[in-house]
């Protein structure tokens, strides 16, 4: 049997599968995730053939407008991905518990995403394992936050923002200045009385990621402006700015409640900003020096 361990946010996720390690394709992103701990949440995948279940508007609690939809089934959480067109046919299904700490992946028979060469994507490909970190962290443990993340020598800056707004520009401007946690999803939780922001491998259009935790010392809500200037942001309007950059797990109402409460903290523990920036090395020392 082939095992992987993956540690993301100080997550130890363990995928299992009967195939060799050889079926694999891995993204080059996973490199520096891999890991040898004791696994907190177990994956078994399995390719041969989607098993029937009973997946229908009456147990489905979030459709996504794209490609897969989630449903509960006896208190199992079931992601279910489609193929585009002809009638929208289950090629996978991963089926979870309640706390997202177990599951199986079951991928169709023959796979359509093998490569030419013949090569499988690893059981959580793309979207399993960020809706499988959603799901994880909405269980007490964090947030996935849409933001480029950045290590300055030991202290933590995280800027959320939309798309077009400047995640990537400001992840790629510290590329020699500072550790690039990653321009698009980073991982947000609470070590102590503290918070500390960790990259993760799934990235945006800048591929340089870090498999490491950061003490998180400021929150830049990021626009481009034509100077740099930083207004301060608290209480409600920090919130407010927070959770909707944030990965919402939308189909576990106890999920939800979490995430908003965690926000809150969040608002109020970490010193928060709106940042208009101009996109050159002058933001750097600007960040470093607001006060």
């Amino acid at each position: 049997m082939y095992k992987k361990n993956i540690n993301i946010a100080d997550l130890v996720f363990s995928l299992n599968t009967p195939l060799p390690a050889g079926a694999f394709q891995w993204e080059e992103s996973y490199s520096g995730f891999f890991c040898s701990g004791d696994p907190g949440i177990s994956v078994r995948g399995h390719y041969s053939g989607v098993p029937g279940h009973d997946l229908d508007s009456d147990n489905r609690v979030f459709e996504s407008g794209l490609f897969w939809d989630i449903h509960n089934i006896g208190g199992r959480f079931a992601i279910a991905l489609k193929r585009p067109g002809s009638g929208n046919p289950v090629h996978c299904l991963a089926l979870f518990d309640a706390g997202f700490d177990y599951g199986d992946v079951y991928h169709s028979d023959p796979y359509p995403g093998r490569t030419a060469e013949g090569l499988l994507p690893q059981p959580l490909a793309f979207p399993l394992f960020h809706l499988l970190m959603i799901s994880r962290l909405a269980q007490g443990l964090g947030l996935l936050v849409h933001a480029s993340g950045v290590d300055d020598n030991g202290r933590g800056y995280l800027f959320p923002g939309r798309s077009t707004y400047g995640k990537t520009t400001m992840a790629r401007l510290w590329k020699g200045q500072g550790v690039i946690l990653n321009d698009e999803r980073v991982v947000l939780r609470k070590r102590g009385r503290r918070f500390w922001i960790y990259g993760t491998p799934w990235h945006g259009e800048c591929d340089s990621v870090a498999a490491r935790g950061v003490p998180l010392e400021k929150i830049f809500f990021l626009h481009h402006d034509e100077q740099n200037r930083a207004r301060s942001l608290k209480g409600v309007a920090a919130a407010s700015a927070l959770l909707p950059r944030c990965f919402l797990p939308m189909w576990d109402e106890a999920g939800m409640r979490f995430t908003a409460q965690f926000s809150a903290e969040v608002a109020l523990g970490v010193p928060c900003y709106d940042l208009g920036f101009v996109p050159d090395s002058k933001v750097l020392d600007f960040v470093r020096c607001v006060q």
